[in-house]
């Protein structure tokens, strides 16, 4: 990159010609093109240019918007930061008895299931079924960490591995989540991001004073698949001036007054990846992090909640021009299919809290598929809150032809 600090300069050309005039000075003679000596300089810079560049990415590593790997974990350990490992998925199992017993049904905990034959779940506490009821629930956690567990809808877990008498069928009854990979160094797009954006934020945690970006640091630490994260106070701890209290009220008792004033409060909301609104279960992680004694001032009151949804339509008209009649069908697709358009419009908005509503966005997206004209009718500009994320409702895209 262009913009990449460099130790060391590295220009092939201004290394070749110092090359050849340091051997020219050498020997007291000029080596031109063709000198079989000129020529073995010539390859040997390219070695001399991969060196250089070893050496620059070598002293890029002592930064951090360079370092990667175990570097990066060195520098987190400075901070008491380590990376966060990876995370097992999670889902309710239920199992259906052959019938009512007259006895409770016990079902051992790590009793396994599986939905393909390769990847496990197992549950993680016993499980008695009551005399008379013929199923029960109980939690269930991925053999593996990782997130190739995610995203197994109900019923889809429902091959038994661990036999167990008198049961007859087993499947899950949500979703499983929560499983993650071990965090990256970043996301692979944004330097700022994942591991390397907790460290850069990492300092903030030594205060004890509250701040915003503490906040935000503890709260990325309680799950790895925690995206975005958004800290608001929704009452502010103002100040109780007596003086001039009594001064515009001389006859009224102030002392009502003090117990009035509201304690400080933190509302702290999390956005997890791809969007995705966060389980209780990750907002009950977060809240113990961040009420955590390192973590909390005494006078701060902390809830963890899921983020508001401020809910817009897409409504558009776009056309082709006459000139783009051949690609017509690749540009429509660009527009309307599978990672078009407009899923990149709504990925885009949901991915982060207080993004604001910005057609202008989807409008730019649309010209790069190709479009030569879009009629937007909405959404339209508008602000949205820190604590709430824009997600689409009703979608409605209209092909208006070749202009």
């Amino acid at each position: 990159m262009s913009d990449d600090i460099n130790f060391i300069q590295v220009d092939p050309q201004q290394i070749f010609d110092k090359m050849v005039n340091d051997f020219e000075t050498a020997l007291g003679e000029v080596l031109y093109p063709g000198d079989e000596r000129r020529i073995f300089l010539q390859q040997e810079l390219q070695v001399i240019v991969a060196l250089y560049n070893s050496l620059n990415d070598t002293g890029r590593q002592n930064l951090l918007q360079y370092a990667r790997g175990e570097i990066l974990d060195a520098m987190g350990a400075r901070t008491d930061t380590p990376r966060l490992p990876a995370q097992k998925a999670s889902v309710t199992l239920r199992f259906i008895l052959t019938g009512a017993q007259a006895i409770p049904v016990a079902i051992p905990a790590g009793t396994r299931a599986t939905p393909d034959g390769a990847l496990y779940f197992a549950t993680k506490q016993l499980l008695t079924i009551a005399a008379g009821n013929t199923t029960g629930d109980v939690l269930a956690e991925a053999t593996v960490a990782g997130a190739a567990h995610n995203g197994f809808t109900a019923g889809q877990i429902n091959q038994m591995v661990d036999v167990v008498a008198l049961v007859a069928s087993i499947a899950n009854t949500n979703t499983s989540s929560e499983g993650a990979e071990i965090e990256p160094d970043d996301d692979g797009v944004n330097v700022w991001s994942g591991y390397r954006e907790r460290i850069r934020q990492s300092p903030s945690k030594f205060s004890t004073a509250g701040p915003e970006d503490a906040y935000i640091y503890w709260a990325k630490t309680a799950d790895a698949n925690i995206q975005d994260v958004s800290v608001v106070f929704p009452e502010t701890l103002k100040e109780f001036n007596l003086a001039a209290f009594q001064a515009a009220y001389p006859a009224v008792d102030p002392t009502p007054f003090y117990t009035e004033i509201p304690a400080g409060k933190v509302k702290i909301s999390v956005l997890m990846k791809d969007g995705d609104l966060p389980t209780q279960t990750v907002l009950d992680k977060v809240l113990a992090v961040c009420s955590a004694k390192k973590a909390r001032p005494m006078t701060d009151q902390v809830t963890a909640e899921v983020p508001v949804q401020e809910l817009y339509d897409i409504t558009f008209t776009y056309y082709i021009s006459k000139d783009d009649a051949a690609l017509e069908a690749q540009i429509r697709s660009a527009v309307e299919g599978a990672a078009g358009a407009v899923d990149q419009y709504k990925s885009w908005q949901n991915c982060k809290m207080g993004r604001a509503i910005n057609p202008d966005y989807l409008r730019q997206l649309l010209l790069n598929a190709g479009v030569y004209r879009a009629d937007i009718t909405v959404p339209v500009y508008a602000a949205v809150d820190p604590d709430k994320v824009a997600l689409s409702d009703t979608v409605t895209v209209t092909y208006g032809g070749l202009l």
